[in-house]
């Protein structure tokens, strides 16, 4: 199925150098994706390969001064967006207040946002604009850079800037046919649908669907669970697995390799019997997450936050059980992995396994859970650990706590 991609550039002027361009990309795109124009001016012409559509009012320079209803214009664009429903969302062009809006408005109902500076960014030219550029930067030109899923440059100039500055890591460069004479459209056309597949397959935790979280779920409770436990999964479960499309298994995929527990999926499957369309998750090009995600397994008996702190937790653990002790070892980690945006479902299954698999005094490490403070979040832990690896009721050695902890915990794991 091609891509939808919705573009958008306050105004389109057929005269105008950016104007041009744009037409010669979009239609060499739309040759291979379902591409959408969004401007505040009026459409002067029909396309071929692409559909012009406006959000202005109807008047030759709505919003050129800056007077626009943004009511009004917020309710014409969410109407042309989940009409199309496009896979990302590219802006054009630089130092617009209506741009930001509209990346803004995008982004906060999950559609990714492409953009597209064309030097505005770049530090001589900032530079030479000193004073107006600059409080436009402040307000929203930055806001805007950090918000985009990925920047689309072709001066190298501004993608070391934005670098440098700390604005963002998510820099693509490709080759611009106006200023490099060994480029044209064509070319550059297929580098930035490139661009956008690495966009979708990056940061996949905030774009499954409950179905595929369903899945991985079960998949996780499968591969844990003993061999010899009867029915491990329900009925609900079994059709939801078998139900999954092949994208939808792609991306589940994605996700679980995110979280470092991809080969417990995988073992999953197997057990399940599934039959899975192949992926070489190695292959796929995808951004770094911003916060990154530790893959690493949970430690036991020391702690990630420095031998000060390993010193005295081991003072105070020190007439526990071996059991007891890890757990509150593990609890601990997960606290200090929660702190640095670093935790995955590779720990809350390493805990899990422990839960399920070892005999725990339940009376002694509740007690050494309230001396440690932990005794809370230990039941928040419980509480995520039931949604999503399906940590029954009498496996939890203590009870589940679901409240605003709880939730961000659970924002956390997919926080990128």
């Amino acid at each position: 199925m091609n891509l939808k991609i919705l573009h958008f550039t306050p105004y389109f002027d057929r005269e105008s150098p950016l104007s041009l361009h744009l037409d010669h990309l979009l239609s060499e795109m739309g040759k291979e994706a379902v591409v959408s124009l969004v401007t505040l001016s009026n459409p002067t012409s029909s396309h071929e390969t692409y559909q012009h559509l406006s959000i202005g009012s109807g008047k030759k320079d709505y919003g050129r001064k800056g007077l626009v209803n943004l009511l009004a214009l917020q309710k014409r664009y969410l109407h042309i967006l989940y009409g199309i429903m496009p896979d990302i969302v590219h802006i054009h062009g630089s130092y617009n207040f209506i741009a930001s809006r509209i990346e803004l408005w995008s982004r906060k109902r999950g559609f990714p946002v492409v953009f597209s500076s064309y030097g505005g960014m770049n530090p001589e030219f900032i530079d030479a604009e000193y004073g107006v550029r600059t409080w436009k930067m402040i307000c929203y030109q930055k806001k805007m850079v950090r918000g985009a899923a990925a920047m689309l440059l072709s001066d190298v100039k501004e993608g070391e800037y934005l670098v440098g500055q700390k604005l963002t890591d998510r820099v693509s460069m490709v080759s611009d046919p106006r200023t490099d004479e060994y480029s044209d459209y064509e070319e550059m056309a297929k580098d930035t649908l490139e661009l956008y597949n690495k966009v979708m397959d990056s940061d996949m935790g905030t774009k499954l669907d409950q179905n595929s979280r369903e899945a991985i779920s079960a998949l996780l409770h499968l591969c844990l669970a003993p061999n010899n436990e009867r029915q491990p999964l329900c009925a609900e479960d079994i059709l939801n697995l078998r139900g999954l499309s092949p994208k939808k298994w792609r991306n589940l995929l994605l996700y679980a390799d995110e979280q470092g527990v991809a080969s417990l999926v995988l073992e999953g499957i197997d057990r399940a019997q599934l039959k899975v369309p192949a992926i070489d998750l190695a292959s796929v090009s995808r951004f770094t997450p911003r916060h990154a995600k530790s893959v690493s397994p949970l430690p036991s008996n020391s702690l990630l936050s420095g031998k000060r702190q390993e010193k005295n937790f081991a003072r105070r653990t020190k007439d526990s059980g071996e059991v007891e002790k890890s757990v509150c070892y593990m609890l601990q980690n997960i606290k200090y992995h929660l702190s640095h945006d670093s935790l995955t479902l590779r720990h809350l299954c390493d805990l899990y396994a422990v839960y399920r698999h070892d005999a725990i005094d339940e009376v002694s490490l509740n007690a050494l859970l309230v001396q440690l403070r932990l005794h809370t979040f230990a039941r928040r832990i419980s509480q995520v650990m039931c949604e999503t690896v399906y940590l029954s009721d009498g496996f939890m050695p203590v009870p589940s706590l679901n409240d605003h902890g709880t939730e961000k915990i659970r924002q956390s794991l997919v926080k990128y």
